[in-house]
């Protein structure tokens, strides 16, 4: 009688982890959409017949600042609450980095195409039939369907990145974790301000849309590199 060898965890099955919550992964973020685009259809309808237009709220940003705010606590949901039962599970610390990661870049996926979907139907309904702007926003694009996957699979994948590695925090230090990194990134961030601010205007113009391509990019790289040594001595609580 010959006896099954288990087969090491990978990170698709991290991933396949992270999806058993729908409602978290699925639902909700393409709840929060759909709910913005009601809105703003609403108060667009209210502009206009007080004699504005729907390009009066063309930079509103209603659906960055909605959506992502959710997007970066999924991230860290997706450490605090599944690395324990991954762990439990025969999952290396590495592998569930790694799972980690393509988890993010399956939901920033998810998101980019949602996103992609409601911007043709705004397209095909003259602006949800009042002539409202909420996926071809000045901040998702301007109506430009590359530049819209482009920011809504970017700033997701990023958002989901920074909240990993703050739910690697917790789960490393507790909840003085989250706190001290959060405290320990503003001064950070105010310092590389003081420093490069000068310079700023012009690498934006030289790069433009690139500046926030790499920024995007250094980000994600760091948030990564940080909540694998994070998870690399933290213990299952």
């Amino acid at each position: 009688m010959t006896t099954a060898v288990a087969r090491p965890a990978s990170p698709a099955d991290v991933v396949v982890l992270q999806y058993a919550v729908p409602t978290r992964m699925v639902t909700i973020p393409i709840g929060i959409l759909v709910a913005v685009v009601l809105v703003m259809t609403a108060v667009t309808l209210v502009v206009v017949r007080g004699g504005g237009s729907g390009d009066d709220l063309a930079q509103s940003g209603a659906v960055v600042w909605s959506l992502f705010g959710f997007v970066v606590a999924v991230g860290v949901q997706s450490v605090s609450v599944t690395f324990p039962i991954a762990l439990a599970l025969g999952t290396t610390r590495r592998t569930f980095t790694l799972g980690t990661l393509a988890t993010a870049a399956l939901e920033s996926a998810l998101l980019a195409a949602a996103a992609l979907l409601l911007l043709g139907l705004e397209r095909l309904t003259g602006g949800w039939f009042v002539g409202a702007r909420v996926l071809s926003d000045g901040m998702l694009g301007g109506g430009d369907p590359l530049l819209l996957v482009a920011v809504m699979a970017g700033g997701g994948f990023t958002a989901l990145s920074v909240g990993a590695l703050y739910g690697a925090a917790w789960v490393r230090f507790g909840a003085r974790g989250p706190a001290t990194l959060g405290i320990a990134t503003g001064v950070l961030l105010t310092a590389l301000l003081l420093v490069a601010l000068p310079a700023i205007p012009a690498v934006a113009a030289a790069l433009g849309a690139w500046a926030l391509v790499l920024t995007g990019a250094v980000v994600v790289v760091v948030s990564v590199t940080g909540e694998l040594v994070l998870l690399r001595r933290a213990s299952v609580r």
